[in-house]
């Protein structure tokens, strides 16, 4: 176990077998990590976790892994999200967690608007009618692959934090009227001149809502049914911050109704086995949760986590602390 300042060499576990370059920065301390693209069964964390001084979290933590890792240091997630760490459980032991939410703003920010303009103007649709069809004459009729100019429309923000503010920035570059909802109303540094709603509201008021919320169990299904029935016909609902956010069920029976043109989803309820039904709709953008994948925010994302842990080993607390309450009881002491 190291003491607050301690140089000796201590072990880092790395879930997931991401880019590892930008971990470089660890050193002397010993990286543990799966070979690329694999992971580490639930079988080997246990195994290892009680060995290691610091965790990278690329997946799931949960109370009994959190518990094989009673003289980890830090853990850190690897992105913005942490419901997959059971927080409560990570307290109780006395083990610092920490997310790095600013890594992923702008890559995320950018899938969401490429799946809002990709929907609207039905790219990936007309791509697979065009690469399906045995003539393609049909498609190049005048006014027969019309889509939607996003110019003058509304987009509704639920979760105006630093993904949404982006996002909400995309749209008014594109001409975008633009409210939001939120826990509470946020300042004109962050809101810029979106107008504050409630989800109901906006849900009536938008003709593109996009989600950028946590996930919670208190927001589980916070888009139901109910919500679902308060938009426009004409309007398009994008997720790329969690899938439990959605009644994936009533989605899917309000787009195959039409009661609503188009959906885009980078996350799903049951990721990663996808809904059948939802595959079969044309007007449903899907990807396989790629808010962050691009090497730039992969790389930056090993820095920020890198920066954190070696706060840890110098006895700083690291920015982000998701559970404040416990450093200076943690397993450095």
């Amino acid at each position: 176990m190291l003491n607050k300042g301690d140089d000796t060499m201590a072990k880092v576990l790395l879930t997931h077998g991401v880019p590892m370059e930008r971990f470089a920065g660890l050193k002397p301390h010993e990286l543990v990590h799966p070979a690329a693209g694999e992971a580490f069964t639930r079988a080997e964390l246990i195994t290892l976790l009680p060995a290691c001084q610091a965790v990278i979290a690329c997946g799931a933590l949960d109370r009994e892994l959190l518990q094989a890792a009673r003289h980890v240091a830090l853990v850190v997630c690897y992105g913005a999200g942490y419901d997959s760490i059971d927080l409560a459980a990570a307290s109780e032991f006395g083990i610092p967690v920490a997310n790095i939410p600013d890594s992923v703003t702008q890559a995320t920010a950018q899938l969401a608007m490429a799946q809002i303009l990709a929907l609207t103007r039905r790219v990936c649709e007309l791509d697979h009618i065009l690469r399906a069809s045995g003539s393609t004459r049909a498609c190049f009729t005048m006014g027969a692959s019309m889509g939607v100019l996003l110019e003058g429309m509304t987009l509704g923000i639920v979760g105006m934090g630093r993904i949404g503010a982006r996002v909400a920035q995309f749209g008014r570059f594109l001409g975008m009227r633009v409210v939001y909802t939120s826990h509470s109303i946020k300042p004109l540094s962050i809101a810029g001149d979106a107008r504050y709603l409630t989800l109901d509201a906006l849900m009536r008021t938008a003709d593109v809502v996009s989600l950028h919320c946590p996930y919670t169990p208190q927001n589980k299904h916070m888009i139901g049914a109910a919500q679902l029935s308060l938009l426009k016909p004409t309007a398009y609902l994008i997720n790329t911050a969690r899938g439990l956010l959605i009644d994936e069920q009533a989605l899917i029976d309000a787009l195959e109704a039409g009661r609503l043109a188009g959906a885009a989803l980078d996350v799903f309820e049951t990721e990663p086995e996808v809904n059948a039904r939802l595959k079969a709709l044309p007007n449903v953008v899907l990807t396989p949760h790629i808010g962050s994948n691009t090497l730039h925010t992969r790389n930056l994302m090993a820095e920020q986590c890198t920066a954190l842990i070696r706060e840890a080993f110098a006895g700083i607390a690291p920015k982000h602390l998701l559970n404040p309450e416990v450093w200076g009881k943690h397993a450095m002491d």
